[in-house]
């Protein structure tokens, strides 16, 4: 800081012992040796998190309003679409410190989170399954004239980057076709009276809502599956926001404690009387 004696000369502040073991600080000078700093010259900016965390939600044009989930820790910015399925988008601070299990937790029920943090990037097995796309404020964004500027190609990237990391290690989910013959080998094998929750979740997970998988399921199985049914599936797997965000459908399903429980959810979709 500029030295509050002669304003001369920038020094770094030095701290030592003062009397009742309160510290004293001070800037070396060649006039007075040492240079007290009062209390009103060690004010320091801080970074407005909530309003970093609007004008970020503003320059990428998201949908819906930033909303805090953990007091000074995240945000959720608003809602993007990336190739034709919702995303949240999210502000997030200290995922490299040791009390980040609650934040996490908040940050899994999203729906396939995006996630920015301020510089940190948090190691991988901090998420325990599947990681999401994390950007560093610091690498992709910097302040212009009209607020923050952040490249669309390192968004890009960086999910394209999360996606190619979770198919090399065999997540997520099926493809369409791979659903469509799960779904005629169960039909054929149960005499079409029932469907395993493995059906509802991976067709919740290719369509991402609960009437969209609903209404496919009824077309391929010509029978009258209900959004309730799928909802019910989706609870037993853990809700929607763990079926999106885990390492695949079957893992979803086995995680149930109860073996009863697991013995239920096995037989879903019976025939309307």
């Amino acid at each position: 800081m500029l030295c509050p004696d002669c304003h001369g000369h920038i020094e770094e502040v030095v701290a030592s012992d003062g009397p009742g073991g309160l510290p004293r600080f001070y800037v070396p000078c060649p006039e007075v040796h040492r240079a007290l700093v009062p209390s009103s010259a060690r004010h320091q900016w801080s970074v407005n998190l909530a309003g970093l965390a609007d004008a970020l939600a503003a320059t990428l044009g998201l949908t819906g309003n930033s909303t805090e989930l953990s007091s000074g820790r995240l945000w959720r910015l608003g809602r993007t679409t990336w190739q034709g399925s919702p995303r949240d988008v999210l502000l997030a601070c200290g995922l490299h410190w040791d009390d980040v299990t609650n934040v996490r937790a908040a940050i899994v029920r999203c729906r396939k989170p995006l996630i920015f943090v301020p510089q940190a990037k948090p190691p991988d097995d901090l998420w325990r399954g599947r990681v999401p796309p994390v950007l560093a404020l610091s690498q992709v964004a910097t302040v212009g004239d009209k607020g923050i500027d952040v490249d669309p190609l390192e968004i890009v990237a960086a999910i394209q980057d999360a996606e190619e990391r979770a198919t090399a290690s065999g997540a997520p989910g099926i493809s369409m076709e791979q659903l469509k013959l799960m779904i005629r080998q169960q039909v054929k094998a149960e005499e079409k009276t029932s469907m395993t929750d493995d059906v509802f979740v991976a067709a919740y997970r290719q369509h991402g809502s609960v009437r969209q998988a609903a209404v496919f399921l009824s077309q391929q199985t010509g029978q009258d599956v209900s959004k309730d049914q799928v909802h019910r599936a989706l609870q037993r797997a853990g809700g929607a926001a763990a079926v999106l965000n885990a390492e695949n459908s079957d893992s979803v399903v086995r995680s149930t404690t109860s073996g009863e429980r697991s013995r239920k959810a096995k037989k879903t979709n019976r025939p309307n009387s």
